[in-house]
């Protein structure tokens, strides 16, 4: 009895959407970037996830395709955990937002805007995020937003 409800747990956890992120995307996020970056992302993999709400929750994942990779992550702060909600980005923020690129290995840092979390538990999270970023090297600016779900 107690393998056939791990069974059926684990069975219930997989990775499959029923839903896309956006139209014309099944992948686990989705961001267009326009500014020095002029392009749609569909990402496909997710490569990490983090769900330590007393310190902190990331998502990673990248574009197979491309190989261009994004990330997110929320720190808790004076001791209060991370829960779904609009969190501020940039430097001094507690949420962070960035764009890796592949074409020119730069990664995109974000410098202001918002990152949402709609819901997050052990298995999943599911958010959106509009922020403006910096690239680390170049320097140059971009606007990024989008949407997540795992």
């Amino acid at each position: 009895m107690a393998l056939s409800i791990g069974l059926m747990t684990l069975m219930s956890t997989t990775c499959k959407k029923d839903e896309p992120v956006a139209a014309g995307c099944d992948g686990v996020a989705t961001a267009t970037a326009t500014g020095e970056i002029d392009q749609t992302f569909c990402f496909d993999v997710v490569t990490t996830y983090n769900y330590d709400p007393e310190n902190y929750i990331s998502f990673w994942a990248r574009e197979t395709s491309s190989d261009f990779g994004f990330d997110c992550s929320v720190n808790s702060e004076n001791g209060q955990p991370v829960t779904p909600g609009t969190y501020q980005c940039g430097p001094g923020n507690t949420g962070f937002v960035e764009l890796i690129t592949a074409q020119d290995g730069d990664f995109y840092k974000s410098i202001s805007g918002t990152l949402t979390i709609t819901s997050a538990n052990e298995t999943s999270i599911t958010g959106s995020f509009s922020v403006v970023a910096k690239g680390y090297y170049n320097e140059k600016i971009i606007n990024l937003s989008g949407s997540f779900s795992n």
